[in-house]
């Protein structure tokens, strides 16, 4: 008789166990297809968002201003390195500055990306001087959404470089020169959105952040250009005194 009892015991405890252990693979499943869902309702706001940067830029800033989207600055970001990359390769010889061979991935990102955080940067420190109201992860967020011509467009023109000769070369060049006017128009625009100002604060706003800019790296480049001054004098004074001891 004890033995039925716990035998039946055990195999109620196991029936438990697999009941729980049912129930806990099935709330992980729910888990995992909500987050699923939410994913894909995430990505989708993105891509409508990015379509909306194109054609309501006021009404995309807008939206950005009231809700997070930190993680599609990373993807526009790292898109826009790709497409870079797909355009050192893809534009003509007869057209391009930079040939392939003479190519350095690593240099052409941090050519990108230290401009880009040192532009959010300074543009973040004058309007916070200037009673902004944006963020630092909401400018971040608009600049990267404001490279979104460049990321849509750069891909077609290294395509059209393929087919144009280089008598046509201001034809290319003029394109390349309104994409990049597009990216300034929009970065204007989320200044202004973002922060809630006039037209004629935000082009002040806007002047003093590439004053800020420059200046920074203005200041940056000084100093490295006399450290290596210096440098270069302590080695010579090293290499003349080595000489004098020496003889």
């Amino acid at each position: 008789m004890d033995y039925y009892r716990c035998h039946s015991h055990r195999l109620r405890h196991l029936s438990d166990r697999q009941i729980h252990d049912s129930h806990h693979e099935h709330r992980d499943k729910e888990v995992w297809l909500l987050n699923q869902a939410v994913m894909k309702q995430s990505g989708l706001r993105s891509l409508r968002l990015g379509v909306a940067i194109l054609f309501h830029p006021v009404d995309a800033f807008e939206e950005l201003q009231k809700n997070k989207h930190l993680m599609s600055a990373f993807v526009l970001i790292l898109l826009t390195l790709c497409v870079r990359i797909v355009t050192i390769y893809m534009t003509s010889f007869h057209i391009t500055s930079l040939q392939t061979e003479y190519a350095d991935l690593n240099l052409e990102i941090i050519r990108f990306v230290v401009p880009l955080i040192s532009g959010v940067i300074a543009c973040y420190l004058i309007t916070a001087i200037m009673d902004g109201e944006a963020h630092f992860s909401q400018i971040l967020t608009a600049m990267s959404y404001a490279l979104i011509p460049y990321i849509v467009f750069a891909i077609p023109l290294a395509a059209i470089s393929l087919v144009i000769s280089r008598g046509e070369l201001g034809l290319y060049n003029s394109l390349n020169l309104l994409i990049w006017l597009w990216v300034a128009l929009l970065i204007f625009i989320q200044l202004k959105v973002l922060n809630d100002y006039s037209f004629k604060k935000a082009v002040g706003v806007l002047l003093l952040s590439v004053f800020a800019f420059i200046t920074f790296w203005g200041t940056v480049g000084l100093v490295f250009s006399l450290t290596n001054h210096v440098l270069q004098f302590v080695r010579e004074v090293a290499v003349e005194i080595r000489y004098l001891w020496e003889n």
